[in-house]
């Protein structure tokens, strides 16, 4: 009878009911898990946002911009760009493809081994970002249908909607095939010449007749898939797809760092010798110790890109409410406000910068010194943006005539800087400091 039991137990159907199933690589579940672990992470943060008064000021500022467009499209003035127009305002939204992947350094060892059932995954990742890009592209779309509507386009909205779309979805490819060449420069290339490609792309649609520009787009197309299969490439590109999701989390912290206090991320550090140079301007002196660093940290990290991207996008949309006199000037000074109010919270996330530095214990730095030169740095770089956005706005506004108008913005930011932001500043850091 024990014998009969010893051979029951060791019988291949009774190893089959009692051992465990094996376990199955499930890329879904595991997107939805991380997806949602990023969400339950930030999700407490956003309070401390909505408290703070932020989102009253973006509704703000978008009133007073909803405004301003109303104005400009009932009067719109003659020889108006508007195909440049639309380009420059539905570009970003089509050819801008990021692609959350939730995939974490340590990946490359433990999901390398199941890398031909990740195919779902990155799907699962495109649909989820494809939909949130095909709303920012209908977002862009209506902002711009009032000036279409004035412009000499031929083709209708559904016509231009669905074109639009085509064109996103092509991009998103596109970009998919970006990230998985193997050399930097060819994905540098290969960017440059997708957007390069979709501005005239959107140029046709917005000014020729829809058959135009859908031969043009074929061509386009056709090129560019051309150009995709020179390069060498990965069959699923690991550490740009990881790198990109550092990137990505850094900028959720970054503007959460503005309102309370979160977990810091490895600051992301560029040459940028365009600005860096200016860090050999400083007095070689040890009261200048951390106005270099400060210097340094701002023009070295993605704070110095974001605000070297907002002077620009500044200059530009300044230049163009100055050149059409818009408000008989006054309105160029409205908007100049709200890109200024900009430039000083993304200025704000510096003074987070150094905070809780471990070598300022060990080195003789001058701590009585970093409130200071904080303040150095912070009103320096504040003026050096709002006056190069006003720049071209105040010489076109002079140039017409609109001698206030022109000179009544920069002095206001002049007034701004010296006399109220550094108190603001120094508050602020101060009260940091009573909850630390």
């Amino acid at each position: 009878m024990g014998d009969k039991i010893v051979r029951a137990a060791h019988s291949p159907a009774h190893r089959e009911e009692t051992q465990a199933p094996p376990s199955r690589f499930d890329p879904l579940q595991l997107w939805s898990e991380r997806a949602s672990g990023f969400r339950k992470e930030t999700m407490p943060y956003y309070s401390y946002v909505a408290r703070s008064g932020f989102p009253g000021v973006i509704m703000l500022a978008l009133i007073v911009a909803a405004i301003g467009y109303s104005m400009l499209v009932r009067d719109v003035p003659a020889h108006f760009p508007f195909t440049l127009f639309g380009v420059v305002l539905t570009i970003g939204f089509v050819c801008w493809s990021p692609l959350r992947s939730w995939l974490h350094p340590a990946d490359t060892v433990f999901l390398l081994p199941q890398e031909a059932a990740m195919s779902g995954y990155i799907r699962r990742s495109m649909r989820y970002n494809g939909t949130a890009g095909v709303i920012g592209v209908l977002a862009s779309l209506l902002v711009y249908w009032p000036m279409y509507a004035q412009s000499e386009g031929q083709a209708g909205a559904w016509l231009l909607l669905i074109a639009l779309t085509a064109v996103k979805a092509g991009n998103m490819a596109g970009a998919w095939q970006e990230r998985k060449a193997a050399e930097a420069g060819a994905r540098r290339m290969l960017r440059i010449a997708r957007w390069l490609l979709t501005g005239l792309v959107l140029a046709a649609l917005y000014q020729l007749a829809p058959w135009k520009a859908a031969v043009l787009g074929l061509l386009a197309t056709g090129l560019l898939a051309l150009a995709y299969r020179l390069p060498r490439k990965h069959r699923l590109p690991w550490d740009m797809l990881i790198r990109e999701e550092v990137r990505t989390r850094r900028r959720y912290y970054r503007f959460l760092a503005l309102f309370i206090d979160v977990p810091t991320q490895s600051p992301r550090i560029a040459r940028r010798s365009y600005l860096s140079w200016l860090g050999g301007r400083i007095r070689y002196a040890q009261r200048g110790t951390y106005v270099y660093l400060y210097a340094m940290t701002m023009f070295r990290t993605e704070l110095g890109g974001m605000l070297v991207r907002l002077t620009l996008l500044g200059m530009l949309v300044l230049y163009w409410l100055g050149e059409s006199v818009w408000l008989d000037g006054w309105g160029a000074s409205l908007i100049y406000v709200l890109f200024a109010g900009i430039v000083g919270l993304q200025l704000g996330a510096l003074r987070h910068s150094h905070k809780y530095a471990v070598w300022g214990h060990i080195y003789p730095l001058p701590e009585g010194q970093r409130v200071a030169s904080l303040l150095t740095v912070d009103r320096n770089a504040f003026l050096a943006a709002a006056l190069l956005m006003w720049l071209p706005c105040g010489i076109v506004l002079a140039v017409q005539s609109e001698y206030a108008q022109s000179l009544a913005a920069p002095a206001a930011a002049l007034l701004y800087a010296a006399a109220v932001r550094p108190g603001g500043v120094r508050r602020r850091m101060a009260k940091e400091a009573e909850e630390d």
